[in-house]
C-alpha cells in the first residue's frame, strides 16, 4: 500500500469524527467564509432554506420574507388557500404545506421554529388572545382570535394541519412541558412547574379572578372555558380570595356560557356580575 493511500485511510476516521461533531452541534461553518455560521436546517425538506438568525426579533430584516419568517413579516397573501403554492414552505405557511419535520418534538428550535409556524413546541404568540386575528395568526396557531379551523374536528382524525393547538378535541392536549414556555391553558403551575413556575397561595381575589377570566373564550360559538385553567387560577388565591373568586367566576361562566345573558364581551359580564365582582375587589387576604 502506498504512503498516500495509508495517509488517506488514517485520515478517514478523523473526517468521520469531524462530521459527527458538526452534525451534533447543528450549525456549521460556511466553507466559503470560515467566520460565517450557517443556521442549522433542523432536517428541513430539500430546497427549503433556513431563515436568518434574526428571525423572531420583531423586524422583517433583509433575508426575511413571508415565506421563511412569518413571525416577523406576516403570512403571505396566498397562505391559507389550501394549496402549497410555489415559494411557500413549511416555515412560512404550515397550514398549506404541512409542518416542518421537527415541529412537534417538544423543543422550540429557533429560528426554525417559533410561535407562528410551530405553536406546539413554542407556545402561542403573546398577541394570541387579544381578540384580533393578526397577520401572523391563523386558525392553526391561534383559534382563540381567528376561530376554529373548518376541518376541526372534521373526521375526528388528527392528520394534515391539525395540531394539539388548533384541534385539541382530536389531537389531544399538547405535551410540551419542559420547553421553557408556559402554554396556558394547557400548562399551569400545578401540572408543569418547570415552565410555569411553582404555585403560590398569595394571590388576592382580584388577581385570581382576572387570571380565571383569561381562561374563558368569549369568541367561540358558543363561548367555552377551560376548567383546569380556571381551577388553577383560583387555587393560587388565599382563603378569602378563593371564596369570593369562586362566586365571581361562577357568575361569569353562567352569564357567558350557560345563562340567559349570553354575554359576548367584558362590559356585559361586568354588568351581569357586578355584585360578585365588587365583593371580590373589596375582599383582602388579611
Amino acid at each position: 500500500m502506498s504512503l498516500a493511500v495509508r495517509r488517506l485511510f488514517l485520515t478517514l476516521p478523523f473526517i468521520a469524527l469531524f462530521a459527527a461533531v458538526v452534525s451534533a452541534c447543528g450549525a456549521r461553518a460556511d466553507l466559503s467564509d470560515p467566520n460565517a455560521i450557517v443556521v442549522p436546517d433542523g432536517g428541513l425538506p430539500d430546497g427549503v432554506t433556513p431563515p436568518p438568525n434574526t428571525c423572531g426579533n420583531g423586524v422583517c430584516d433583509n433575508g426575511e420574507t413571508c415565506d421563511n419568517c412569518p413571525i416577523d413579516c406576516g403570512f403571505c397573501s396566498t397562505c391559507g388557500n389550501g394549496v402549497c403554492d410555489p415559494g411557500e414552505t413549511c416555515l412560512g405557511c404550515p397550514q398549506d404545506c404541512g409542518k416542518c419535520p421537527n415541529c412537534g418534538d417538544g423543543t422550540c428550535t429557533m429560528p426554525l421554529e417559533n410561535c407562528v409556524n410551530c405553536p406546539e413546541d413554542c407556545g402561542v404568540c403573546a398577541s394570541c388572545g387579544d381578540g384580533i386575528c393578526q397577520t401572523d395568526e391563523s386558525c392553526e396557531n391561534c383559534p382563540q382570535d381567528c376561530g376554529v379551523c373548518s376541518n376541526c374536528p372534521g373526521d375526528n382524525l388528527c392528520d394534515g394541519t391539525k395540531t394539539c393547538i388548533s384541534c385539541p378535541e382530536v389531537c389531544g392536549v399538547c405535551d410540551v412541558c419542559g420547553n421553557g414556555v408556559c402554554q396556558m391553558p394547557f400548562e399551569t403551575c400545578t401540572n408543569c412547574p418547570a415552565d410555569c413556575g411553582s404555585c403560590t397561595t398569595v394571590k388576592n381575589c382580584f388577581e385570581a379572578f382576572t387570571c380565571a377570566i383569561a381562561c374563558i373564550d368569549l369568541m367561540g360559538n358558543p363561548p367555552s372555558f377551560s376548567l383546569s385553567c380556571v381551577s388553577n387560577c383560583i387555587a393560587e388565591a388565599c382563603a378569602n380570595g378563593q371564596f369570593f373568586a369562586n362566586q365571581a367566576v361562577d357568575c361569569i361562566i353562567d352569564a357567558a356560557v350557560f345563562g340567559d345573558a349570553g354575554c359576548k364581551d367584558i362590559m356585559c359580564l361586568e354588568s351581569a356580575c357586578n355584585t360578585q365582582i365588587t365583593a371580590c375587589i373589596a375582599s383582602s387576604c388579611d
